[in-house]
């Protein structure tokens, strides 16, 4: 029973690692780089106006000019995470 509570334990925690930087985009202020996961390949010519492409590879991308509404459109467009890129990977205490 303790090897069960443990390992849902690291799973929770791993999730939550995963997750927060998408919770936390919307609310990081000005647009910045993000990373994307797709699902499925998609074609980049059809990216939302006003994001740029840093890098593709089909399922994965970094995208300049991402904010809230950005991050909006990138999951109606068939994102399945969006989350910033952060060299310190903190959100500095200003933001």
């Amino acid at each position: 029973m303790r090897i069960i509570r443990t390992l849902t334990g690291i799973v929770v925690i791993g999730m939550a690692a995963i997750l927060l930087p998408a919770v936390i985009l919307p609310a990081a202020g000005p647009a910045q780089s993000a990373r994307v996961v797709f699902a499925r390949s998609l074609d980049p010519a059809g990216l939302p106006e006003g994001l740029s492409i840093e890098s593709w590879d089909g399922h994965f991308a970094v995208l300049q000019g991402v904010d809230a509404t950005g991050a909006r459109r990138l999951y109606a467009w068939g994102a399945v995470i969006v989350y910033p890129v952060r060299p310190s990977g903190c959100i500095p205490i200003g933001a």
